[in-house]
């Protein structure tokens, strides 16, 4: 989860959109500084010459911070936490490049495959508990973590920014004769039947935009809708060695030839491909779409009715993400990574005493932190054990959908549950093709109309290719 798109905060964190959460987060950090208070150690050089230095993107600074409290309480130890507002791949990539005293950091997958490349980022494979930790994981997760080509694990799971789901508005949806009920059957399987449904909304006049996509404005707009909406058809892209698989004989076609009908259709608003996902959101709140493929936990900010009003208990989730496999994928995977600045074994081990406390258990052996972000976030945990906590089911089951809640909470667990590593954000050179990628689908197929589907599947594939031959 980066500053652009992120994930969540502390108490009542529904009463806030993600950016306006940013905002009020980063004010705190300010007005922390201003009094002098834990928070002032965020904009300074720690006083101990051998303070372990945490670099975060600042959503939700005040958990963190408050964290790092209990961390001081536990450990004896005080972090220096040091959030980079603004661009923070770009911002932590220069100071990686300079070696700045940075202990450990966050990143996206598609970032931490870049930063392992350029020796940034040390692996923890050597590290005490790393086998208990990967046998206590979702399996997607597991995989998911391991560097290419060689196999290193990369670090432990701040959060997974997925999978998506496939929301749908009750009341739109009732209106046209859909009902939701607790029978998996009863609901869309294909994406054709999404389609055809929404095309039947659009045409009884219930709505003028029945699909909202997530094509927002941003590098986790198109491309992670596109990811999500692939691995439901069967499309991983890539094989393990990162060679294509793709092309215009597979799912991707159909996946791409199906956008390209929605646009054509008007049965999505067109103007998605210039807002932003705070705009996007809003537009699902207000209650003028049916269908809405996004990330499973914007349910702590569709279920507030400080935000979204009636829908607020109208907004469901379909039991399984519509496809021929049903299959999602962890698009958002974050990362806490270890630098490669030169440190002592004793403060490696310090070091890792922090990232298992952020990632995995505190010293009581309590998944403290992972549960405090699904309690107050809905951030999808790497480990089913959060799951079974009680007070983290009864946090999440309030922003499910109130007649179907118990069902809700299994089908959000089961999607967790199976959702795949996408190997292709591995690939060292994964964001150069991904920005390219999504300017061709969005500029040259949907605006344009200047490639067809078929021919933006085998543009894809031909710059893939291409850049595999100059990486390896």
């Amino acid at each position: 989860m980066t500053n652009d798109h992120s994930g969540n905060g502390p108490s009542g964190p529904g009463k806030f959109g993600r950016r306006d959460f940013l905002k009020t987060t980063a004010a705190g950090v300010s007005a922390a500084v201003a009094s002098g208070s834990l928070m002032a150690a965020l904009s300074r050089k720690a006083s101990a010459a051998n303070q372990l230095t945490y670099a975060f993107w600042p959503w939700g600074s005040e958990i963190v911070s408050d964290n790092a409290r209990i961390y001081s309480e536990q450990y004896g130890e005080t972090i220096n936490l040091q959030p980079i507002p603004g661009d923070y791949a770009a911002v932590l990539e220069t100071k990686l490049a300079a070696k700045a005293p940075i202990d450990m950091f966050r990143a996206q997958r598609g970032q931490a495959s870049r930063w392992y490349a350029a020796g940034w980022i040390r692996p923890i494979d050597d590290m005490p508990d790393v086998e208990k930790i990967k046998s206590e994981m979702f399996p997607g997760i597991r995989e998911d973590t391991k560097a290419w080509p060689d196999g290193k694990f990369l670090g432990l799971t701040y959060y997974n920014g997925g999978p998506f789901c496939l929301f749908r508005n009750e009341k739109v949806l009732g209106a046209a004769g859909y009902h939701a009920t607790a029978n998996v059957a009863d609901y869309p399987q294909t994406w054709d039947e999404v389609t055809t449904q929404a095309r039947d909304i659009k045409k009884k006049g219930i709505v003028e935009h029945p699909i909202l996509p997530a094509w927002y404005k941003a590098w986790t707009g198109t491309p992670w809708a596109l990811y999500a909406h692939a691995f439901s058809e069967g499309e991983f892209f890539v094989d393990h060695d990162m060679v294509a698989t793709f092309g215009p004989d597979t799912p991707l076609l159909k996946v791409l030839s199906l956008w390209k009908t929605w646009w054509d259709e008007d049965l999505v608003p067109k103007a998605i491909l210039t807002w932003q996902d705070s705009q996007m959101s809003n537009s699902w709140m207000k209650g003028l779409h049916a269908f809405h493929h996004y990330i499973d936990y914007q349910s702590f900010i569709y279920s507030d009715p400080a935000n979204s009003g009636d829908l607020s208990t109208q907004f469901n989730m379909n039991p399984i993400t519509p496809g021929a496999t049903h299959d999602t994928n962890l698009v958002g995977h974050a990362l806490l990574c270890m630098s490669t600045i030169k440190r002592s074994d004793a403060d490696l081990e310090r070091l890792w005493q922090l990232m298992k406390f952020y990632g995995w258990r505190d010293k009581t052996g309590d998944m403290l932190v992972k549960k405090r972000w699904a309690r107050e976030a809905n951030l999808e945990a790497p480990f089913p054990e959060v799951y079974d906590d009680p007070d983290v089911k009864a946090a999440i089951k309030k922003w499910l959908y109130p007649p179907l809640a118990e069902e809700s909470y299994q089908w959000l667990f089961e999607g967790r549950k199976r959702a795949i590593a996408p190997d292709l954000l591995k690939a060292p050179w994964f964001q150069e093709w991904e920005v390219v990628m999504q300017q061709t689908i969005e500029q040259d197929m949907l605006i344009k109309g200047s490639k067809s589907p078929k021919e933006t599947v085998v543009f894809m594939r031909e710059l893939w290719d291409k850049l595999y031959k100059k990486y390896t």
